[in-house]
C-alpha cells in the first residue's frame, strides 16, 4: 500500500512546532509547509519543505533523514543522519539557504554536492543555479525566528521588508527606491507600528500603514 502523508501549513504571520513520527522536532516559520509520512518505513526518512524550517533530527543511523525542496527550476536535497539545521527556501528570496548548527549534512542540487560542518552554510543561487558554501555564517541570525526574534544583520530594505511582510502578514508597497540597511534584534511580540518607528530612526526611510499595506518612501 502507498504511504499516507500529512501536510502542515503555516499562514503568513503564523508559526508551528511539530514532532514527526521518528521523534524529529521541526519548527515551521510563517508562510511555509511541510509534507511528511504518517509513519517512516523504508531505508530513508523523507520530508518535503516549502518556506523555512528548523530541524532537530532524531538519530537513526540506519535510516538517513532527507529534506527535499523544490523552488522554481531548482531542486535541493539535504541528507542528514542526526543534526540541527535550518533551511530557508521561500519563493520570493534569491537564494535557498541551508545553515548547519550541529552534526553534519550533505546538500545536493543540480548534480552538485556540498558537505557542511557546524557553523557553515550552503547557498543555492536561483539565478545561476550555483551551489556554494559559506565557511562562517551567523547561525544565530539564521535561527532567530525560531526563538521569537527577527534579527537584522545589515539587511537591505527589500530583504528586511520581505521578512516583516511574512512575520506580520502585510503587503509592502514602495513609493520610491530606498537605500538603507538595518541592524538589530526585534522581538516577535512587538507591534508592527513600533517596529517601523524603530526603523524610521535611521532618518532614511518613512513608513505609512494603510490597512494591511505598508507604504515605504524615502
Amino acid at each position: 500500500t502507498a504511504p499516507s502523508y500529512n501536510t502542515l501549513r503555516t499562514p503568513r504571520g503564523g508559526q508551528f512546532q511539530v514532532t514527526l513520527p521518528d521523534g524529529t522536532k521541526v519548527w515551521l516559520n510563517a508562510a511555509s509547509s511541510l509534507t511528511y509520512p504518517v509513519a517512516f518505513n523504508g531505508p530513508i526518512r523523507q520530508v518535503q519543505l516549502t518556506g523555512e524550517a528548523y530541524f532537530e533530527v532524531a538519530q537513526h543511523a540506519d535510516m538517513p533523514f532527507k529534506v527535499k525542496v523544490q523552488t522554481g527550476a531548482d531542486s535541493l536535497e539535504v541528507l542528514v543522519l542526526g543534526t540541527h539545521f535550518n533551511i530557508m527556501a521561500y519563493e520570493d528570496e534569491a537564494t535557498v539557504n541551508t545553515t548547519l548548527l550541529q552534526g553534519a549534512v550533505k546538500v545536493n542540487s543540480n548534480n552538485n554536492s556540498k558537505q557542511l560542518s557546524p557553523g557553515q552554510g550552503a547557498y543555492l543561487n536561483k539565478q545561476d543555479h550555483i551551489l556554494s558554501v559559506i565557511p562562517h555564517v551567523n547561525t544565530e541570525e539564521a535561527v532567530a525566528w525560531k526563538n521569537g526574534f527577527l534579527q537584522l544583520e545589515g539587511n537591505d530594505i527589500a530583504a528586511t521588508m520581505r521578512l516583516i511582510a511574512r512575520w506580520y502578514n502585510m503587503e509592502v508597497v514602495y513609493k520610491a527606491p530606498v537605500a538603507v540597511h538595518f541592524r538589530g534584534l526585534i522581538p516577535r511580540n512587538v507591534p508592527i507600528s513600533k517596529v517601523l518607528k524603530m526603523m524610521e530612526m535611521t532618518g532614511e526611510v518613512h513608513f505609512e500603514i494603510r490597512g494591511k499595506q505598508i507604504i515605504v518612501s524615502p
